[in-house]
């Protein structure tokens, strides 16, 4: 007999629900767990729910990637999720080896027949990594080519660039992929290679984590406090309870596709939302700056599915101002410890260093020089930035026009990008050396601030 399902048992009740029963299977990992239940309801009604941006349907799933030490919880973590999702019906298929066969398919030739051997993207729901370093450690052709197909899976499956063609001699392998993504992995060697030179880590959810002595035993003495407990059968009531609910939401919203509505006032705190963590990032350094801003381009759709699913559970197709405040109080942790990862993953060797200082400094210098010369300078403070930028190549060992334009950009106060100023906290500025102005045609540069 099924048990009866009330009205108040969903919205944060599930929540809280689902994540008491994964802390039972994998203590303090409250991040991941959380993460993992939007994953499972992501990909349930990948097919069913949708939200529009302009003329673009955009589905509701997610992509998770747990960066944490060994022995905190991954695995067992990890086989909870896929006892949920077996429940819920969805194809859950774990990857141990990373090659391109294995996910996008391969021809077995037989005599003069060739048959065509699936790979795990034509028809999994969830592809699940418990060791998912090889993705980030491998140097071939196949890791390559793995980042490369995992990526156009991550696109809006209402895309057509979420579509995969796979060329084998004279037969095509090709479809359209709809999985989403469980990854987990110890900080692997080539993580810095894979962040700096792909826009795969930008594309999910990145739970960067460490763990110090004092929080591994308490999980220990926590672990032990848990022994003799609770039966199995007790445990399985439990997940059931979950499950059912969540299938109960799956099942009411599969039925036709639905296009979620936003309201004016939830996407005003939405972007309200993106400015705050945008000014976060503007103490970053510089080098890890310039890749945080990778993230803040996804980061709006990533806060606004994290809001839909949450309006979801709480069986609502209108996503309002509490479901972004839900997403941020969600997403604010993963975020800060994304700016701190990053950054220690990027710090600026001596040499780098030096060459920054040195554009830097050489920049300031030529300012000056132009200001005592006072030929091309207007208003006694505004120096004509082509003179500036023709004496620097050469100051810059004869670097070409484009390269000494870029260093000087970087340099310079960015304009604001929104004329309605939609962001108005931000401060484009910060950390800038000069002021741009155009006078006529021609762009001037003023010294706002010095070397400190």
């Amino acid at each position: 007999m099924s048990r009866v399902v009330h009205r108040e048992e969903f919205g944060d009740s599930l929540i809280k629900d689902y994540l008491e029963v994964f802390n039972t299977f994998s203590f303090k990992n409250e991040l991941y767990g959380q993460i993992s239940l939007h994953v499972l309801l992501g990909q349930a009604l990948c097919k069913h729910i949708y939200y529009r941006m302009g003329s673009r349907q955009i589905d509701p799933r997610i992509h998770m990637l747990l960066i944490k030490p060994q022995g905190t919880g991954k695995g067992a973590g990890y086989g909870f999720v896929q006892i949920i999702a077996n429940k819920l019906g969805l194809d859950f298929q774990s990857l141990t080896e990373s090659t391109d066969a294995g996910l996008v398919g391969t021809i077995e030739t037989k005599g003069k027949e060739s048959t065509v051997v699936d790979g795990l993207l034509k028809s999994a729901d969830i592809i699940g990594m418990e060791e998912a370093s090889v993705l980030f450690d491998y140097t071939s052709e196949f890791s390559k080519k793995n980042m490369t197909y995992m990526q156009i899976c991550m696109n809006s499956i209402y895309d057509n660039s979420c579509y995969i063609t796979k060329k084998l001699g004279s037969e095509i392998i090709e479809f359209k992929p709809h999985a989403s993504f469980l990854l987990m992995t110890y900080p692997p060697d080539k993580l810095v290679d894979k962040l700096m030179k792909t826009g795969f880590i930008d594309r999910v959810v990145p739970i960067f984590e460490d763990v110090s002595l004092a929080e591994r035993l308490e999980v220990i003495a926590k672990m032990s406090r848990n022994i003799n407990i609770s039966t199995k059968e007790s445990f399985a009531e439990k997940i059931n309870s979950v499950a059912t609910r969540l299938d109960k939401i799956v099942k009411k919203y599969e039925k036709s596709e639905i296009s979620i509505h936003i309201e004016d006032k939830a996407n005003a705190a939405l972007l309200t939302v993106i400015e705050g963590f945008s000014i976060s990032i503007l103490d970053a350094a510089v080098k890890a700056r310039e890749k945080l801003e990778h993230f803040i381009s996804r980061l709006y759709e990533v806060i606004m599915k994290l809001a839909i699913h949450h309006a979801i559970i709480c069986q609502r197709t209108t996503v309002t101002v509490g479901d972004i405040a839900y997403a941020r109080l969600l997403y604010l942790p993963i975020w800060r410890n994304l700016i701190i990862s990053i950054e220690s993953l990027l710090i600026i060797d001596p040499l780098d260093r030096h060459r920054r200082h040195r554009i830097l400094r050489t920049s300031l210098e030529e300012y000056d020089n132009q200001i005592r010369i006072g030929k091309f300078v207007k208003d006694k403070v505004w120096v004509r930035r082509p003179t500036m930028l023709s004496n620097l190549k050469v100051i810059w060992d004869g670097c070409s026009g484009a390269t000494a334009d870029n260093n000087l950009l970087k340099l310079e106060k960015e304009l604001k990008v929104h004329k309605e100023e939609v962001f108005k906290g931000i401060d484009y500025g910060k950390n800038k050396f000069f002021d741009k102005k155009y006078f006529g045609s021609t762009a001037y540069l003023k010294k706002i601030k010095d070397i400190k």
